[in-house]
């Protein structure tokens, strides 16, 4: 089964933070400068909890990853610019 997760960072160092992106964008949607909305089947989220570590510094950075149920993405609300993410929407729980 798969879960929308928003990803979203505060990383200091640029490279780290290309990294970061760059890998996240094979994933998923940029919705804002460091969010990304994924979608990852739960075999898939201890690798990708891995590789994202691996990007980034403990000590300097922050990276928060949040399950998104079915229910929280209807109830969501976006003002400003909407992208739309339509795929996500038929793979949320």
């Amino acid at each position: 089964m798969r879960r929308l997760w928003v990803v979203s960072y505060d990383v200091a160092d640029d490279r780290r933070r290309q990294r970061l992106a760059d890998y996240l964008l094979g994933w998923g949607d940029r919705v804002l400068e460091s969010v990304f909305e994924c979608v990852w089947r739960a075999d898939q989220l201890p690798q990708v909890q891995q590789e994202l570590a691996a990007r980034i510094e403990p000590r300097e950075d922050r990276l928060w990853l949040v399950p998104v149920c079915r229910h929280c993405r209807v109830a969501a609300r976006v003002n400003g610019q909407r992208r739309a993410v339509d795929h996500c929407s038929h793979h949320v729980v």
